[in-house]
């Protein structure tokens, strides 16, 4: 890294400088505080993220660290391969009473939302109904069949590797995931002919706790660098699925987070089966388990079962979390059939 280049564009005189974390530095300079960011944006990124800088001010949305113009005029600056940007350092706020994590960050989540909500016509995908449940369908009937053929194979052998044992032993609670994700597809379809538009906001993107600082007065987030505009379940399954991956994590809290996220956004019966769509999609499982199929040719056993660990606990708690969504859909053709 040439520092000289990267400072003189920012015109700062640096009295210390300390590396954070792998991409975060805190500078000491002019008498104030600075984070610089070694970003992970590439060339390609830069209009899209720039888009978004510029639209996250125009909105004035609370959260959002604005960052400095280098010399340049530029929000950001390119030494070689990598592109940097500088923003005021925030201080992370420690009190001696204890915060609710998941609802801080939803609350900061749910006006994030709330300030720049939009509405997107559905005219186009109501079109292509019958192409959604074709692949639905086929999707569906993929993940079975790959997940049998795993289980078979495992089976087949004599010994079974740990992470082979855990396939083999999650391999029910799997196949009651497949089942409720066919039951939502079936509800996403149906509420679909009732619905003429569907919410569309500035989704942050990588929510997750090394994302966003909490001070007293606000909830500040960080890295803006996925953000891009969807619909709002993209954050919340996002968000749901890294905290879904500890064992440690309270379903219970996360329940109460949704219910006070819905007081800023009033999700439809179409939304919430997107959402309950997203928790309960196996791909990830699926590809894990492939993935360690071939770790374990190099005997990582032990990485694999702990990747097989993670991905089986964003699907155990999105199957609660779904519970939950569930008895919160509106149209009385589903109160009472769960």
């Amino acid at each position: 890294m040439e520092w000289s280049n990267i400072i003189e564009a920012y015109q700062l005189q640096p009295e210390e400088i300390e590396q954070v974390t792998e991409r975060v530095f805190k500078i000491k300079a002019n008498s104030q505080q600075y984070a610089l960011k070694r970003s992970r944006l590439y060339p390609d990124d830069l209009g899209r993220w720039q888009a978004i800088q510029q639209f996250i001010q125009q909105k004035q949305i609370l959260g959002f660290v604005p960052l400095y113009y280098a010399e340049n005029n530029q929000l950001f600056v390119q030494d070689q391969e990598h592109i940097y940007y500088l923003m005021p350092w925030v201080e992370q706020d420690y009190t001696d009473q204890p915060i609710d994590e998941y609802a801080t960050a939803i609350h900061a989540v749910g006006r994030l939302h709330a300030a720049t909500m939009d509405y997107h016509q559905i005219a186009p995908m109501k079109q292509n109904k019958t192409t959604i449940e074709q692949q639905f369908q086929q999707e569906l009937s993929t993940y079975r069949d790959q997940m049998l053929k795993y289980v078979r194979y495992f089976e087949a052998k004599r010994f079974m590797s740990p992470y082979e044992l855990q396939v083999c032993m999650y391999y029910r609670d799997i196949e009651h995931t497949f089942n409720q994700l066919e039951r939502w597809q079936e509800i996403y379809l149906d509420v679909m002919d009732e619905t003429e538009k569907m919410k569309y906001t500035l989704c942050h993107g990588n929510i997750r706790p090394s994302h966003y600082v909490v001070t007293q007065t606000n909830t500040y987030f960080l890295n803006w660098e996925d953000a891009f505009m969807t619909s709002p379940t993209y954050d919340l399954a996002a968000y749901y699925q890294y905290l879904f991956q500890f064992h440690d994590c309270d379903i219970g809290k996360v329940i109460d987070s949704f219910s006070i996220y819905c007081r800023y956004i009033d999700l439809s019966d179409y939304e919430k089966a997107l959402l309950a769509l997203q928790l309960l999609s196996p791909s990830k499982w699926i590809q894990e388990v492939s993935s360690s199929m071939q770790s374990s040719r190099n005997k990582n056993t032990v990485n694999s079962s702990i990747k097989i660990e993670q991905e089986y606990r964003r699907l155990l708690f999105g199957f609660q979390l779904q519970e939950f969504i569930y008895k919160t859909l509106k149209s009385e053709q589903f109160e009472d059939a769960y």
